[in-house]
């Protein structure tokens, strides 16, 4: 944007934090119920294993032979969770971490809720949207009020390395946002604001390449509602106009002409890169009765529209959704469609625009007790057409997807017995309308899959038999596949042991090239007394084809034995 003034100004944060404690992760605690909560617990467990491998016509993808340590710990402290972990291979470096690698607490005392450390929460779609941020914050309902502010750093340091040329600087980016609303969970309003910044202390404009990040700053006000229109008709709206400032270093402009922009200049830096983009998503639900409902949905994302409080926006976007939910014969079939029109270049600055029709419709339908049947069809596609200047015919897209399932299947269980039968077939084809690059892209891929599976209930044995086809073709490729699987799973000595066996067998053919692939598997778990059990795995894969040249046979087997005490 241009024509805009730079005026520097300090929002007092909403809070101070005052902790940045242990990495570990947990979730929110009730306090009204801490008397009933376990003060201490730990449990895990510790695993010895060692693996060994061996390959034949390919070059090895793994170690020999290795062998290690891992153990698992959660330590539980008045309900609040934290789990650690260790690992150590013979053939890497020891390595400890934490599945969560963060920490945060949430406790919550009736309708206040109070976050601490890392934690994500989402205020709406467009503003505040579970970015994981290090701070504190708090949720409060009391009664209809819904109220809420979070103020955090939003990303980890990062220091510009002069002695590294290529080097990228990492900001620090701290910030706040708060949401004020009424109502309840069927019927409320909410107004959401968003302030997040980057530090542009140190920072030096000259020492940054381009295409390198710069200091920016952002401020976004949303407003989400949801609400009863008739008992029947049901209403729904999140809109966001995001204010974003890509550069808080560059100098002052003499003015700033817009009004908003001039409403922005009172919470952020503005400047001339300084820009706002709008974003809104609304629709309306029909409820005919419990069994049939229908809804529109219209979406709008301008270009450029982004969030600091969001991970991703797939801006640049209009789509508007058509959906239909019905179920009939006595809730035994149950169906339901959708019809969405989606188009790009919002503001006319593309050479071209991109049409989409997104349509779906799938369909179960369960005859009695044993039988039933699943079906679904897509079509989607892409229609892109010149806008500024004409393309060359070779870059313009115009592709339609199809994709068709149907899937019959059969359950029937007994005292001693239980069988199931499915067949699954599955028909997708890329059909490129683009005359000059329809024979590269072309694709037609048929899927036919058959299985059998029987349960001796009393044995505690399961053994499952199939067969399937898979043929992909385009002009410049074929696939063909064909083969069948095996197999049996059971537990045996007093449930002690458990036995897992599974073969398959492939028919491999790649354009004129014949050949077989076979893979064997093994797992095995005997637990010999409550606390201490060992595993082992073990893999065949063997790959042949007539013309190794073209494609690679080989042998490869792969094994594991473990042991793990569990406390």
């Amino acid at each position: 944007m241009k024509n805009k003034v730079v005026k520097y100004r300090l929002v007092s944060p909403l809070f101070i934090i005052c902790c940045v404690v242990f990495p570990l992760s947990v979730m929110a605690q009730e306090l009204s119920d801490i008397k009933n909560v376990k003060p201490f617990a730990v449990n895990g467990s510790i695993g010895l294993n060692t693996s060994f491998y061996n390959a034949s016509g390919i070059p090895n993808r793994q170690s020999p032979f290795a062998y290690g340590v891992n153990a698992n710990a959660t330590l539980m402290l008045y309900g609040i969770s934290m789990p650690f972990s260790f690992t150590w291979y013979s053939n890497d470096k020891a390595e400890f971490k934490q599945p969560f690698n963060q920490f945060g607490i949430s406790p919550t005392y009736k309708w206040l809720t109070v976050h601490l450390g890392y934690r994500n929460v989402s205020f709406s779609e467009f503003t505040l949207n579970g970015y994981t941020f290090l701070g504190v914050g708090v949720e409060a309902r009391p009664g209809k009020f819904r109220l809420g502010a979070v103020y955090g750093k939003f990303n980890q340091n990062s220091e510009y390395d002069l002695a590294m040329a290529d080097s990228i600087p990492k900001l620090t980016r701290t910030g706040w946002a708060a949401k004020v609303g009424y109502g309840t969970d069927e019927r409320f309003v909410d107004i959401s604001l968003l302030r997040i910044g980057d530090s542009p202390r140190n920072f030096v404009d000259s020492l940054v390449k381009p295409g390198q990040p710069t200091p920016a700053q952002n401020l976004a006000v949303g407003v989400t509602s949801k609400f009863k229109i008739t008992p029947r008709l049901f209403f729904n709206l999140d809109g966001s106009m995001s204010f974003f400032t890509h550069n808080r270093k560059m100098g002052q402009s003499d003015s700033i002409p817009h009004g908003l922009l001039r409403f922005a200049d009172n919470f952020i830096t503005v400047n001339n890169t300084s820009e706002y983009h709008n974003a809104i998503k609304a629709g309306l639900s029909y409820r005919f009765t419990s069994l049939v409902i229908t809804s529109i949905e219209y979406r709008r994302i301008d270009p450029g529209f982004q969030s600091m409080g969001s991970y991703f926006f797939n801006n640049d976007l209009e789509l508007i959704t058509f959906n239909q939910s019905a179920s009939f014969l006595k809730n035994k079939m149950n169906a339901r469609g959708s019809l969405g029109l989606q188009r790009d270049n919002l503001d006319k600055t593309k050479n071209s625009t991109s049409k989409r029709v997104i349509g779906s419709l799938s369909m179960n339908y369960n005859i009695n007790q044993n039988w039933g049947v699943d079906a679904s069809y897509s079509n989607f596609s892409t229609n892109q057409r010149a806008f500024k200047t004409v393309q060359n015919d070779s870059l313009m897209v115009y592709q339609v997807n199809h994709n068709l399932m149907l899937m019959p299947r059969f359950m029937k269980t007994t005292e001693t017995l239980s069988h199931t039968v499915m067949l699954n077939l599955n028909w997708m084809i890329l059909n490129d309308k683009n005359a000059k690059t329809s024979s590269m892209t072309d694709t037609d891929t048929k899927v036919a899959m058959l299985m059998y599976a029987l349960g001796l209930l009393k044995q505690k044995i399961n053994i499952n038999v199939g067969t399937n086809y898979t043929n992909m073709s385009n002009q410049n490729y074929h696939n063909q596949l064909i083969g069948g699987t095996l197999g049996v799973t059971s537990m045996l000595l007093k449930d002690k042991l458990s036995l897992n066996w599974n073969n398959s067998f492939m028919l491999n053919k790649i354009n004129s090239e014949n050949g077989t692939v076979f893979n064997t598997g093994l797992n095995a778990n005997y637990r010999f007394l409550p606390q201490h059990s060992v595993t082992l795995d073990f893999n065949l894969i063997n790959n042949s084809f007539s013309n190794s040249t073209t494609v690679p046979s080989f042998n490869e087997i792969r094994g594991d034995i473990g042991y793990v005490f569990t406390f």
